[in-house]
């Protein structure tokens, strides 16, 4: 049995309070762990609204203060983030990355958490993993068993080409963008492998933050790229003009990861 304690470094986790929150919790305790459960009680009367009373933000400071009491926990073995959306980053200046540093565990997020799982691996070197999970509710609890026992998780790709043995770092596509030229960005010793997914994603957005991550120099050290899921784009039938996009304006080695993204059933995969 391990102590889970979910946190939330994006937008608000409003969805706590119904079936399908009780679901995620009632998994994760039917699988044998206990679900710490204090960021209810940590962002209670730190909401933030618009002027037509809707919740738009938990103050980042309370965001942070929970991510490390968490962290600095040993009684907590395990963070799952159940956030997304896009302010993950505003926590990065406020994390005590010694304090971080200092107590190593098991970190999960997915979506706009991919600032926060890849800041962890620069900045302290732990692996961290990128994954949703919500997505146990349709996978089961077999994930979590792979991630609490510091299980290497590599993601299943398309064709006879197996992936090389690397790091892998990356994420979502806009998200993981947004660490470009902050101290937060992962630089892995080479080569290594990029992991990208998006999801309400146009071509031309796929080819900006492509470029973007281009010119920053991502893909200078790099031996390819795992693409995941472009959630509107596949279902637009255009992936095969994606996936010529990001071969061209990355210059490398491409797999397909259809397991990788923000479908309901994703896979994990570790960064780092």
């Amino acid at each position: 049995m391990a102590v889970i304690a979910l946190s939330g470094c994006s937008n608000p986790p409003t969805g706590w309070r119904d079936e399908k929150f009780a679901s995620l919790v009632k998994l994760l305790e039917g699988a044998g762990h206990e679900v710490d459960l204090r960021f209810r009680e940590h962002f209670a009367g730190h909401e933030q609204f618009t002027s037509n009373g809707t919740v738009w933000r938990i103050d980042p400071r309370a965001r942070a203060r929970l991510l490390n009491e968490l962290f600095f926990d040993d009684d907590v073995e395990a963070i799952f983030d159940i956030t997304g959306g896009d302010l993950a980053n505003e926590v990065l200046p406020l994390i005590d990355w010694k304090l971080l540093s200092e107590h190593p565990k098991p970190f999960v997020g997915y979506s706009d958490l991919s600032t926060i799982v890849n800041a962890i691996v620069a900045v302290s070197g732990h692996a961290t993993t990128l994954w949703n999970p919500w997505t146990a509710l349709e996978r089961g609890p077999r994930d979590i068993e792979r991630i609490l026992a510091g299980e290497r998780i590599v993601p299943d790709v398309l064709g006879e080409r197996e992936l090389p043995t690397l790091p892998i770092i990356g994420g979502n596509l806009r998200c993981f963008s947004k660490l470009g030229g902050t101290s937060y960005w992962p630089t892995p010793e080479e080569p290594y492998l990029v992991v990208l997914e998006g999801m309400t994603m146009s071509m031309k957005a796929v080819a900006t933050y492509t470029e973007y991550l281009k010119q920053i120099g991502l893909f200078t050290g790099a031996a390819g790229v795992i693409l995941g899921q472009l959630t509107d784009i596949d279902r637009a039938g255009e992936r095969a003009c994606a996936l010529g996009l990001v071969r061209e304006i990355a210059g490398l080695e491409l797999w397909e990861a259809p397991q990788i993204g923000h479908s309901r059933d994703a896979a994990p995969v570790t960064i780092g």
